[in-house]
Formats: structure tokens, C-alpha cells, sequence
């Protein structure tokens, strides 16, 4: 997902460190997001060095992150194609901003593979990383936490073993570039894998490029998404090294009538605007045709502008039924 910089209107919600380190193979989280086929990025809730737990354990305890506890998406600019090809170029009063809202930290998606060789060593544009060491050095001016997340890497997505190899150089460069950076700087390997980067595919590409961090950063967090869109019900399928500096990670986007409302990449079903959280609201929507004649988005709205806040389709109990 693009998601818009204006108005620090995304944010991004890093809630938590597992109290006792250990693999996170058989972790079990209460939440899971209903993503269907929706490819993604924005808020994430991580599970910092996962204990082991029971396959039929119903959760896990959690605590904060120093310094990621509440940040936003700094999307749109250097994860399109070349920044401003969406509409948005990075600059110092973003960083700003995120502090006077009392944000902790920023997340640079970056899409290095449309600025990396295409052979060995795959050496990425020194154009871009001097963009990234900007964002880097802002962000630490601002006393913000940055979170460098390689972002968009399509062909990784549909040809996981074809590119493996061009990841782990990418990440060998981004970890050589930045060892001297604060702990305030951390890393996020493949945002939300999807298509044919499942988690059998996904595991062994996940621990070569933690390897080529590790090489150069041996204590610095390094996020881990899982499978199908960084989905919570597949954090049970990562297979981690013990790294009681790893945090597995998952993606959480509803109700997804209110995140996604408008978004032109979304089916004409979610083009109903002005749905706020929590609703219902002190006007009802009118539900657009394509809305009003899909059965579950008609059922949404018609909670939406109808129930009590506890019960309501846009409320807390949306998220807490995941």
C-alpha cells in the first residue's frame, strides 16, 4: 500500500519486546488481520525476540520497544519508483512534524532493487543512499528513532529463488553502509512477503539476509515480517536463529473499510468516504452503489451507522476480533 505522508495521517504503532528471548518458530499471537489478497503496508505490531510457547497457547505477553513505540510511514517517496514519482519528496518538515505529534520514530520504506545492479555485487546507487543517509541524519536531529525497511521488491515476491541471492548483496551494502549508526537505527528485511515468497521459501532467504546483517551489525534490531502480507496467524511459521535482537513482525489494517477508504488501488466497493473510527458516526454515510450492492460491505456499513461503539463495525471490537 502507498500510504499518503500528508497530514502525518498513517501511523505506524510498534507495540512490543516478548519478555523472555527464544525462537520464534512456535510463537502464537491472538491477533490476525484479514488480508485476503491486499498488498499492503502500515501499521505493525511486533513480537520483539518471541519465547517459545505451546503450539495451543492462546497468546503472547508483550512489552515496549525503546524507542519504537509510536511512529508513521514516511511512504510514497523513496519506495516509489524514484522519489516524487508519487507525488511525495521527503523533507526536514516531515521529520519535524513526527516530533511535535510525540511520535518515538519513523519508518523509511525503500525500494533499493530499482536502484541496485542487476549482476554481482548488485551495488546500489550511491544517489539513493545519500537520500537514505538524509533521512538517517534528520530523523536522529529530530531525536526519532528510523526503522530502513527494503520495501517493494516485486521480483523477490514472484521469483523468491531467482532473487535471493541480489537481496542478501542489497542487505550486505545496507548493513556495511550503516554498522556506525546509533541503536536508534534499525533494520526491516522484506517488507510483507506475498505470492510466491511463502514461508518454505520465505525462512531460509530470511536467515542468509540476517546473516549478512549480523556480519557487521551483530546487536542491532532487525525486523522480520511473515508470510502473506506480513499476516499475524503465519508468525507461527517463521524460523528464527536465537536473536534476542530480531523482531518478528505482522501488519494490522483493520477495519479495513476505514484504513482503506478512497484508496484508488482498492475495488469500487471501498470508495465510501468519510468513515471515521469509532463509529458510529454523529451522521450516517450514504454507501456508494458498488457498496450498497456487495453484501458484506452493505452489512459493514449499515453496523457502521447504527450500532453502539462497542458493537459498532468501526470500533475496538473490529480489531480485537482478529
Amino acid at each position: 500500500m502507498r500510504v499518503s505522508l500528508l497530514g502525518l495521517s498513517s501511523c505506524l504503532v510498534l507495540v512490543g519486546c516478548i519478555a523472555a528471548p527464544g525462537p520464534a518458530r512456535n510463537a502464537n499471537v491472538t491477533a490476525a488481520p484479514s488480508r485476503e489478497s491486499l498488498a499492503a503496508s502500515g501499521t505493525l505490531a511486533p513480537v520483539h525476540a518471541v519465547s517459545e510457547v505451546p503450539d495451543d497457547a492462546i497468546g503472547a505477553t508483550s512489552e515496549p520497544l525503546p524507542g519504537f513505540t509510536r511512529g508513521i510511514n514516511l511512504g510514497n517517496a523513496l519506495d516509489a519508483p524514484s522519489e516524487g514519482a508519487w507525488g511525495v519528496t521527503l523533507k526536514p518538515e516531515h521529520f519535524k512534524m513526527a516530533k511535535a505529534a510525540g511520535l518515538d520514530h519513523v519508518r523509511l520504506p525503500v525500494r533499493f532493487s530499482a536502484h541496485a545492479g542487476a549482476e554481482a555485487p548488485f551495488k546500489i546507487d550511491e544517489a539513493l543512499f545519500t537520500r537514505v543517509d538524509w533521512a538517517v541524519q534528520q530523523a536522529t536531529a529530530n531525536g526519532l528513532s528510523i526503522i530502513i525497511d527494503l520495501h517493494h521488491y516485486e521480483e523477490l515476491n514472484k521469483k523468491p529463488r531467482d532473487n535471493a541471492e541480489r537481496l542478501v548483496g542489497m542487505w550486505q551494502q545496507i548493513a556495511a553502509r550503516y554498522k556506525d549508526q546509533p541503536a536508534s537505527v534499525a533494520f526491516e528485511l522484506i517488507n510483507e512477503p506475498a505470492d510466491e515468497l511463502k514461508s518454505p521459501e520465505l525462512n531460509p532467504i530470511t536467515q542468509k539476509a540476517l546473516a549478512a546483517v549480523r556480519a557487521t551489525n551483530p546487536t542491532r534490531i532487525v525486523i522480520v515480517d511473515s508470510y502473506f502480507w506480513a499476516s499475524a496467524d503465519r508468525l507461527k511459521e517463521l524460523e528464527l536463529p536465537q536473536d534476542p535482537n530480531l523482531v518478528p513482525s505482522f501488519h494490522m489494517y483493520q477495519p479495513i473499510l476505514f484504513t482503506h477508504q478512497g484508496m484508488e488501488w482498492m475495488g469500487p466497493e471501498f470508495q465510501t468516504k468519510g468513515i471515521v473510527f469509532p463509529g458510529p458516526p454523529a451522521t450516517p454515510v450514504t454507501p456508494v452503489p458498488a457498496a450498497q450492492s456487495t453484501s458484506w460491505t452493505s452489512t459493514w456499513l449499515n453496523a457502521y451507522n447504527t450500532l453502539p461503539v462497542a458493537e459498532n463495525s468501526s470500533g475496538p471490537k473490529a480489531i480485537f476480533d482478529q
